[in-house]
């Protein structure tokens, strides 16, 4: 905090503001990095197959490692903004440090300092309890722990109820007469998703890919472009995984990036794992979550997305119809 009387000594108490300043951000990065690793080795050890609940160890750790994780973000944000007003009131001390507008920076350091310290102060706390807490974690033992807790179904409704209000659905017997190009389906009917496909790409693997000896359309859309349901069974930690694939695999970003996407869309209920998934890219990924935040999914044209019901479904609306 800079004193406004000290006009001498003013240089120097920015000065020591910045090296207190960066030295707090050095912390927290440092915390950051450990949730990140935590993180890390954690989801790459929790086997998809295993089913939790709102009350399980692994639930609670993802979902706290998380809320952590935004907690350091949010710190080293507000340190990094600090230093950036600091740096503009060390440039305006050149030209302006007499003025009623230099005074009033200072001044709107100074309040904005007391919060954003006592804000991270706080978060801190949380953070270094929590760490001192996975610290101690015998990763080896939880995992045994989690393979034996109840395996009761987490129902994932919720998640997609909103997106289904917003989608069309497809009739079984239409999805086993035609190929559907440049669609998303997700049929817990078949207990599967298959991924959008053009006819053209489906051709260009058969006659090109002789290592794998497909034989039909069929042959290659099965083994390249259908996914079980069961990796999506649970919701946040399919969204979890599948975001982390996305920045991974087809953005060939940096892990600390794929971690941050990974972190925010696992508290995203409203998103259906698999339409991260069928996602080429991450701008292809935020145009459909944009929509999906001003409810204009209709307008979201990169693939259609469609959800499997029975014939018996559609039969029964047209009678009431």
């Amino acid at each position: 905090m800079i004193n406004f009387s000290d006009t001498e000594n003013r240089e120097k108490m920015i000065d020591l503001d910045k090296t207190s300043l960066n030295a707090t951000l050095a912390i927290q990065q440092n915390l950051n990095t450990q949730l990140l690793t935590f993180m890390k080795n954690y989801m790459g050890n929790v086997q998809v197959n295993i089913n939790f609940n709102s009350e399980s160890k692994a639930f609670y750790y993802i979902n706290t490692s998380v809320s952590m994780l935004t907690k350091s973000n949010k710190n080293i944000k507000s340190l990094k903004g600090l230093l950036t007003t600091l740096e503009s009131i060390s440039t305006s001390m050149r030209t302006q440090k007499h003025t009623a507008t230099f005074l009033k920076k200072i001044d709107k350091y100074n309040s904005q300092f007391t919060k954003i310290l006592d804000s991270i102060y706080e978060n801190t706390s949380s953070i270094e309890e929590f760490i001192h807490e996975i610290s101690t974690i015998d990763m080896q033992s939880l995992l045994a722990e989690l393979a034996k807790e109840s395996n009761a179904e987490l129902n994932s409704n919720e998640d997609i109820e909103s997106i289904q209000n917003d989608s069309t659905t497809i009739n079984s017997d239409e999805l086993e007469r035609a190929y559907i190009e440049n669609t998303l389906v997700i049929s817990d009917l078949q207990g599967k998703v298959i991924l959008p496909y053009t006819l053209a790409d489906i051709q260009e693997i058969l006659q090109t890919d002789e290592e794998h000896n497909y034989t039909t359309i069929s042959d290659v859309i099965e083994k390249l472009y259908t996914k079980p349901m069961k990796d999506y069974k649970f919701s946040a930690i399919a969204r979890f995984r599948e975001a982390y694939r996305l920045m991974i695999l087809k953005e060939h970003s940096s892990k600390f990036k794929a971690l941050c996407l990974a972190s925010e869309l696992f508290v995203n209920y409203n998103l259906h794992p698999a339409i991260i998934t069928a996602c080429d890219s991450l701008d292809q990924l935020d145009i459909y979550l944009a929509c999906l935040e001003d409810g204009t999914l209709n307008e979201f044209n990169s693939f259609d997305i469609k959800y499997e019901i029975p014939p018996t479904v559609l039969a029964e609306e047209k009678i009431k119809d």
